[in-house]
């Protein structure tokens, strides 16, 4: 028969694991499922606890009708047996913070096995705690009470947002880091913190360090936070001797306690008291101590039989009295807890190599002229490289190797696989515009060049024939002797950039260049609009004294056209939309005036 009554009470232990509940915690709600059987052991898995997180819980169990549930689990218990009573008594041992309430403490199987736990209340501490839990059951008139210990953990309290933050973790070449304390006082006493910065430099207890610059390296910083705010908890008292006794056949004392403060006021009263109650018997408190002595009183109620309740003892006590206490026949275990909190922290701060700046290279040099396609930027690094025009990135230039296209301040942009950054000195890069085209007419084989005012600043000229430079002829026009592939390079002299034009010329043997154009008596006038796709006006500065004609000549020396104007005019309308695109020479040639001019037929 003990076997059986062990096998109950180890069953009882596994379900009083979950018997944590602060006092005051209100009733649970018995929710067995429908589907066990009437005659079965139902006890439901119990988690584990977080310290400093509240756990509120009910928990249901099913205690069996007979033994033969339990046979199934010890086979050296006979089946068949009937239960008559399912008795529980205590539940010691359970972690600071923590208890329990049951629905009801006695079961009688024939007519309810079913029962519940609520679970209520905040874990103070953090550790492995061994429960014990006394149970008596009794099968016939035999009965059996044992005690039987089992585990419950409760684990620390994880967050990540406890310690401190960092501002600036990762730099290059240093790093300048803020520290957040994410535990502040707030002025508060009870606070205390310890700063390990990982570079060797001493500890620092300060609330708030200053920033802290780091140089290349990898650095741990370690951060602690002691929090002593709660106060001393009187989180219960143990009876395991009072100096009381009830008079035979009336069972144990019914003991209730009253805690009275250093000024005599009732802090604390257990009423109603704990009929028959076994000893040793823990009495839940969970109250906060201050300074000075307090007095517990333990009382047996026994109004009912002398008339008045019997003193079992008392004695003094304060925030140091941890632990067991006697005086005269009263012997109590107290638990005072005084919770401190400690927060650990660590993070890493990561500063990388600071990468030596990158040099623009330019073989060809810096300056240009508009066309030309040797100007090549070079980076000194190979790889990793973004190429900056006047302080803005280069969309998509990230090789070594840049061909600037627009005048500027240009850079490079050395990224390292870190992702530190460094960047060249500038590089001032000019890209000279060309020179006009130096456009020319053929008037009776002598070369003309169309708009003198077009030249540069400062320049020079070069007569070309089959590209090969006709010694000493530099000026505005060129007396063609012969038939040939003619061309004029002028030359920018304050930036060296070149620009010519050129074209077929068949000579005329009818006319002699030479003669008199030592000092060519021509004149200028206006044309409008040119460029032109049809019709242009030619304003002369003086109405014509004669008549005479306007004669367009292309750029070969081929007359395409003429027209007859007559004297008095001064604005003459010239069509050659019928012409192809390309340059003209105008010239109107009348007795007293020569004029020439230039028009582009577009």
């Amino acid at each position: 028969m003990r076997q059986l009554l062990l096998t109950i009470c180890f069953s009882a232990l596994f379900f009083s694991t979950i018997f944590h509940a602060q006092t005051g915690c209100p009733g649970c709600v018995v929710n067995v499922p429908a589907s066990f059987p009437a005659d079965t052991i139902y006890l439901p898995d119990l988690p584990d606890g977080v310290k400093g997180t509240p756990y509120n819980e009910d928990v249901s169990f099913r205690l069996p009708k007979t033994t033969t549930p339990v046979n199934a689990i010890d086979s050296t218990t006979p089946p068949g047996l009937t239960i008559t009573k399912f008795e529980i008594l205590a539940i010691d041992g359970l972690p600071p913070g923590l208890y329990w309430q049951l629905n009801q403490s006695v079961f009688d199987p024939a007519t309810q096995t079913d029962g519940c736990i609520k679970i209520c209340g905040t874990p103070l501490e953090t550790d492995s705690f061994e429960l014990t839990v006394t149970l008596k059951a009794t099968v016939f008139i035999l009965t059996q009470e044992s005690t039987f210990p089992m585990s419950l953990y409760i684990a620390p309290k994880v967050s990540t947002t406890d310690g401190f933050s960092i501002t600036n973790p990762i730099g290059c070449g240093s790093t300048t880091v803020t520290l957040t304390n994410n535990v502040p006082s707030n002025g508060d006493a009870g606070f205390s913190y310890l700063w390990d910065f990982g570079d060797g430099s001493p500890l620092s207890a300060e609330e708030n360090p200053a920033p802290h610059i780091y140089p290349p390296g990898v650095y741990e910083i370690g951060y602690q936070a002691i929090v002593d705010t709660a106060g001393y908890i009187l989180e219960s008292i143990k009876l395991t001797d009072v100096a009381c006794t009830d008079p035979p056949l009336y069972g144990n004392p019914d003991l209730f306690i009253e805690i009275r403060t250093p000024n005599d006021s009732i802090l604390y009263n257990s009423s109603p008291a704990i009929n028959n109650t076994s000893i040793p018997y823990t009495f839940p408190i969970n109250v906060l101590l201050g300074p000075g002595n307090y007095t517990l009183i333990v009382w047996d109620d026994d109004g009912g039989i002398k008339g008045t309740d019997d003193g079992c003892g008392n004695l003094s006590f304060n925030i140091l009295s941890d632990g067991t206490l006697v005086a005269g026949g009263l012997t109590v275990e107290m638990n005072i807890l005084h919770p401190v909190d400690t927060i650990y922290s660590r993070d890493t701060v990561i500063v990388y190599p600071q990468p030596i700046a990158p040099t623009v290279n330019a073989p060809n040099g810096l300056t240009v002229c508009q066309g030309a396609t040797d100007l090549v930027l070079s980076s000194s690094y190979g790889f990793g490289n973004q190429w900056i025009l006047n302080g803005n990135l280069i969309q998509g230039a990230t090789d070594f190797i840049y061909m600037p296209t627009e005048n500027g301040a240009y850079q490079v942009q050395y990224i390292s696989q870190d992702g530190c950054v460094a960047t060249s000195d500038s590089a001032e890069v000019t890209i000279h515009p060309l020179p006009a085209e130096p456009t020319w007419f053929n008037y009776n084989n002598s070369l003309r060049l169309a708009n003198p005012a077009n030249l540069p600043a400062q320049y020079s000229l070069q007569w070309y024939n089959a590209g090969v430079p006709i010694p000493g002829e530099t000026g505005i026009w060129y007396c063609s002797l012969e038939s040939g592939t003619y061309s004029l390079v002028v030359t920018d002299l304050e930036t060296g950039c070149t620009n010519s034009f050129g074209a077929q010329i068949t000579h005329n043997p009818n006319f002699d260049c030479l003669v008199g154009t030592q000092s060519p008596d021509i004149q200028t006038f206006e044309i409008l609009p040119n460029p032109t796709a049809g019709s242009v006006l030619l304003r002369l500065h003086e109405p014509l004294q004669t008549s005479g004609s306007i004669r367009v000549w292309d750029a070969s020396g081929r007359l395409v056209h003429t027209l007859q104007v007559h004297a008095g005019m001064n604005t003459l309308s010239l069509e050659i939309g019928h012409l192809n695109a390309g340059v003209y020479a105008v010239e109107i040639l009348t007795e007293g005036f020569h004029g020439l001019g230039r028009v582009v037929r577009m």
